[in-house]
């Protein structure tokens, strides 16, 4: 970047703890961060006392995931089907959404997927370790997905579930019959 570029951007672009001139009629400035806090303060706040401030809580719970390990499942030579891939996910949900996870039938039901197919899915993803059995009843298993991909466990809880686990392997593509 240009030694004239870095200067216009040092001159009118605000830094961290940087005051910003307040958009109301008081003309009084304000910290784009509360230090002591962490709060990000609006640029442009609304008119007026009690006037609607934006909301930035989004719905549901949130996770995380690996983003190594999920291209890596993407990947054309992963082995892991579209549907596999929407089973992973369902079950991932379904973990961290308090159910604990998903049996087949419950995924079949969801994804419009027969529950035979789910279950040869949920058997091939369990067996390379993506998804885990959580529950087994009779003839009906609970699959959860490995905390090593997914996620909404705080840092140090994920490191101590993780570690009771094996890390999850690639099925790979399948192999190819050979005409004769």
């Amino acid at each position: 970047m240009s030694p004239v570029v870095m200067s216009w951007l040092s001159e009118t672009s605000p830094g961290q703890g940087s005051q910003v001139p307040n958009q109301g009629r008081s003309g009084r400035s304000r910290a784009l961060v509360n230090t002591a806090t962490g709060e990000v303060h609006e640029l442009l706040e609304p008119e007026g006392e009690g006037a609607p401030r934006r909301s930035y809580a989004f719905g549901g719970r949130h996770g995380q995931f690996s983003f190594e390990r999920v291209l890596a499942m993407l990947a054309a030579d992963s082995g892991i089907t579209g549907n596999e891939f929407r089973l992973f996910f369902y079950c991932g949900i379904m973990t961290y959404n308090g159910k604990g996870g998903a049996t087949a039938v419950e995924a079949a039901d969801f994804l419009g997927l027969t529950p035979q197919a789910t279950r040869r899915m949920a058997k091939k993803l369990a067996e390379h370790k993506m998804l885990l059995v959580a529950d087994v009843i009779g003839r009906t298993i609970k699959y959860r997905v490995t905390p090593h991909i997914v996620s909404s466990l705080s840092g140090r809880e994920q490191s101590e579930e993780a570690a009771a686990y094996h890390l999850p392997t690639l099925p790979g593509r399948p192999a190819q019959r050979r005409r004769a």
